[in-house]
């Protein structure tokens, strides 16, 4: 079991304006003259994680690493004109900027979901996709997440009981949370932001799962309210068809990496897509969602030395 390449700091980091006020932090790492990755991180609205260009070669790869509107270092705090076909579209600038035609796209649950949607949006710059423990953000997938009869409700009832705060359908419960997030009461905004948090991590990461502390209030606030807004009908009817793809994935290098008992992302979907579009498909056991744990970084790792493998 490996823990990745080598971290190397940056070899450069900047904020590059991309419209609407916005401005997205970028990081990039590995060798100038390799074959370009843009890693999209998950969430939404984690921020970047440096430690992801550990899971490519950085003598082969050129590793781009950036954070979402609204996430990480990148400005404003804001949901305004911040939604999933804005975000490709971000990824789309980034990419002119740094002169570059085509890249392999990857990333990790939201990020699998951002890399399908911007193959769906610009397929002739996507040379190959990694992805790893994908959200295929089908409507279901919310009632999985959010309702009575879903995995988390199932598996922990008593959490739920207390997380749905007497909600009877997802609807309900994200309709809830989002006003809370996005109301003028902070106390509310921070509890809210807690118990969503909170939730999302006992689905991640089961008995490891950690109490938010105090210093990353803020944080937690922001991305939860990044991870409600996103999954609000208007942005996530943007995402329904991103599993739905013409023969032409078939032809493209595509991996996923997914465990078979993940709680937040549903395995069963990910099966279907990479038997539909013969992709090649790592199946892992007893991993759930801990995608930084050591067989899923192995696992991660292989698939992107094989696309070098395929892209040579």
């Amino acid at each position: 079991m490996s823990l990745g390449y080598e971290f190397k700091s940056a070899r450069q980091s900047f904020h590059l304006a991309v419209g609407q006020g916005a401005q997205i932090h970028v990081e990039e790492y590995g060798s100038e003259h390799g074959f370009p990755v843009v890693i999209c991180h998950g969430g939404p609205g984690a921020g970047l994680l440096p430690a992801s260009s550990c899971l490519f070669n950085p003598r082969k790869y050129r590793i781009i690493l950036f954070s979402q509107r609204g996430s990480g270092l990148s400005t404003p705090d804001s949901l305004t004109n911040n939604s999933p076909i804005q975000l490709v579209k971000d990824i789309n600038i980034l990419l002119d900027y740094l002169g570059i035609e085509k890249s392999v796209i990857a990333g990790g649950s939201w990020g699998a979901t951002l890399a399908l949607l911007f193959y769906q949006h610009y397929p002739e710059k996507v040379l190959g996709l990694i992805m790893w423990a994908s959200f295929l953000a089908e409507q279901s997938d919310l009632t999985w997440l959010y309702g009575p009869d879903g995995a988390g409700a199932q598996f922990y009832p008593e959490l739920y009981q207390d997380f749905s705060c007497g909600f009877k359908t997802a609807k309900e419960v994200l309709t809830y949370y989002y006003a809370a997030l996005t109301g003028d009461d902070e106390l509310e905004q921070h509890k809210a932001a807690h118990m969503w948090m909170a939730w999302e991590s006992k689905l991640a990461l089961g008995l490891r799962a950690k109490i938010t502390r105090v210093e990353q209030a803020h944080c937690a606030v922001q991305q939860a309210k990044v991870m409600c807004h996103f999954f609000q009908e208007d942005n996530f009817s943007q995402l329904c068809d991103i599993s739905q793809f013409k023969a032409s994935l078939c032809y493209l290098p595509c991996w996923l990496i997914h465990s078979r008992d993940d709680l937040l992302c549903r395995y069963a979907p990910v099966q279907r897509f990479a038997q539909k579009h013969k992709a090649q498909f790592y199946v892992l056991e007893n991993a759930g969602h801990a995608q930084r744990e050591g067989d899923y970084m192995d696992a991660i790792i292989r698939a992107s030395d094989l696309m070098l493998c395929r892209l040579h």
